[in-house]
């Protein structure tokens, strides 16, 4: 994504939002500085590798997760899907042993969870924005070979494949690299958000009103791209009840 084309979305998102810009830009720099010795080219051709012309599953944390997971498992082409977890979602794929290919964090999920899941292989894409910056000098050195990412324009650490949210970002991240298909799991869009988004839940709970934007800006980005490129892409669909999503 050419920051010349992703300047009026982000822009349209910091008003919606009422962002912080001046901090978003210093994440990105305090992003690159801490993966300065960190090469990223071959991670970036491990990355394309890991995508092209396969059948790409990608997993945000939504309440429907579990029901998802669990059916994919039946298919018979299994074994041969990818799957790329948005943050807290490592958790249940962790839980449903589940290998994770690609995460793509801002580190609001489980710190341990996603430490392991890059030491069982994956590799992981992690995002610097205004409000994480201590979880970047905190866990950004400990996470060994990572990539960068912003949401601001990029740098030679910190590069821009458009999107905010973990689970469009993911989306964005993924269509670059020509994917055969893509299914979005967990993607429930809905007022109730699932309990592996955050470590300090045990249970779902009803989103607060900004991450109700946040998600309309997500389903909102998701549906865009989707027009714009020529990949098949297929929505599972929630499964809470009614009595769950009120």
């Amino acid at each position: 994504m050419d920051w010349i084309d992703w300047q009026p979305i982000y822009q349209d998102i910091v008003r919606r939002l009422n962002l912080d810009a001046i901090m978003d830009n210093r994440a990105t720099q305090l992003l690159t500085e801490l993966l300065k010795n960190i090469n990223p080219d071959p991670l970036l051709q491990l990355l394309e590798q890991r995508i092209r012309n396969r059948t790409v599953v990608i997993c945000g944390a939504g309440p429907s997760l579990e029901q998802h997971i669990q059916t994919l498992k039946e298919r018979s082409d299994y074994q041969d899907l990818v799957f790329v977890a948005a943050d807290g979602a490592v958790s249940l794929l962790l839980e449903q042993n589940c290998l994770c290919d690609i995460i793509v964090t801002d580190l609001d999920g489980d710190y341990n969870h996603i430490k392991q899941t890059i030491q069982n292989g994956a590799l992981a894409i992690v995002h610097g924005h205004g409000d994480n910056m201590d979880k970047i000098r905190e866990m950004v050195p400990s996470l060994g070979s990572v990539l960068g990412s912003t949401q601001v324009e990029p740098t030679e650490r910190a590069f821009l494949w458009g999107g905010f949210t973990d689970g469009d970002r993911a989306c964005y991240v993924v269509t670059n690299y020509s994917p055969r298909r893509v299914i979005l799991a967990g993607m429930d869009f809905g007022k109730v958000v699932g309990k592996w988004s955050k470590p300090t839940h045990e249970t779902h709970f009803t989103a607060p009103q900004r991450k109700v934007l946040k998600l309309e800006i997500a389903h909102e980005l998701i549906t865009t791209l989707f027009e714009r490129v020529n990949i098949p892409c297929t929505i599972l669909q929630s499964v809470l009840r009614n009595d769950e999503e009120e």
